[in-house]
């Protein structure tokens, strides 16, 4: 989902398990500075994540339980702030959709949307990609990170096995 919205033209963040402490540290650090437009997250990347003035959460994919559901909804609305939560949603998905807000004491406007519909545009602040691709910075590896390896024996200095 990162790639795409960058593809576009989108700044965004992405945080997931595939990436190193140093990598989540600076693109978060990235968002909180607002250097980044979005941040996607995975669940267990985005848990203990604090930043002041989230205003918009959207679930790409309904979380099965009503507690990671409040969990993700709360990175909204902190110290009396307002925010939207927004839940993609097939029409197959409603159900269990509902079942799932309703375990978390949450009672949903539902709205059928497509691109571009007005709703949508307000609720999410959207506004066209300007469709040149958002390249995000790549931080030089150091050659002090990671475990250190013993350089390797030359051919004279390899151990042989007796014959």
């Amino acid at each position: 989902l990162a790639d795409k919205l960058a593809s576009v033209g989108v700044a965004v963040g992405a945080l997931h398990g595939g990436k190193s402490q140093a990598v989540r540290t600076r693109t978060l650090a990235m968002f909180k500075a607002s250097s980044t437009a979005a941040l996607v997250a995975t669940d267990v990347a985005a848990r203990g994540i604090h930043v002041d003035g989230v205003s918009l959460v959207v679930h790409v994919d309904a979380p099965t339980d009503h507690k990671d559901y409040l969990h993700r909804a709360g990175r909204t609305a902190r110290a009396g702030e307002a925010g939207v939560v927004v839940t993609l949603a097939t029409s197959k998905q409603q159900t269990a959709v509902r079942g799932l807000t309703s375990r978390a004491g949450v009672y949903p406007k539902f709205v059928d949307v497509r691109p571009h519909h007005a709703e949508l545009v307000s609720i999410t602040g959207s506004k066209e990609p300007s469709g040149i691709a958002y390249i995000a910075p790549v931080e030089a590896k150091s050659d002090f990170g990671g475990a250190r390896r013993r350089p390797r024996p030359g051919q004279d200095q390899r151990r042989r096995r007796p014959r």
